[in-house]
């Protein structure tokens, strides 16, 4: 039998707002543990690599999501999914993280799952500093598309610019660096 209430409803269940017996249906304790194990995965990996059609998989993320175990993150038109840290089963390094930098973490995690932006910040995190011009090729790409990804990430706080005579330089934002062991 189900029941409704006022609160959050999980079908097959008395219970709401209780994660453990969230988790105990096997797909969507699958599901869980993926995005535990992927954090900042779009949806549709999600249903490729779980190997469930999308309506069933949208369904078991909103049940987690309605009971606080999943958050999504918006990424222009895609969705990115994170555990929660109150909700996680295990201890992780991350927990330790206050929720500004949390965030700092999942943007930073959402900015490498990109081709450029990610070459752009492990080339950023190996070197201190590097040019616009060493971007472009380190990237493979045209000095036009290293201004659009940089203007992006510098405004996501993730990188800061500097103009050193006339080359534009580049560097990791102190922020980012502290949370760097935690990606």
């Amino acid at each position: 039998m189900t029941t409704f209430s006022s609160g959050n409803y999980v079908k097959g269940t008395n219970s709401v707002n209780e994660p453990n017996k969230v988790l105990t249906q096997e797909t969507r304790n699958n599901i869980f543990k993926y995005i535990e194990n992927n954090q900042g995965v779009h949806f549709r990996k999600i249903c490729r690599d779980v190997g469930k059609k999308m309506g069933v998989v949208q369904y078991h993320l909103s049940v987690l999501e309605k009971n606080g175990l999943v958050r999504i993150v918006k990424d222009g038109r895609y969705k990115c999914f994170f555990t929660t840290r109150r909700n996680s089963l295990d201890y992780r390094p991350e927990d330790d993280l206050t929720q500004e930098q949390r965030e700092l973490r999942e943007n930073v995690i959402i900015t490498m799952k990109r081709k450029t932006p990610e070459k752009i910040m492990k080339s950023l995190l190996k070197n201190e500093k590097t040019t616009h011009q060493t971007l472009a090729k380190i990237c493979d790409v045209t000095p036009q598309a290293i201004t659009f990804h940089t203007k992006r990430l510098e405004g996501l706080g993730l990188i800061n610019s500097e103009k050193i005579g006339r080359q534009k330089v580049y560097s990791i934002t102190e922020r980012v660096s502290q949370i760097v062991n935690y990606l």
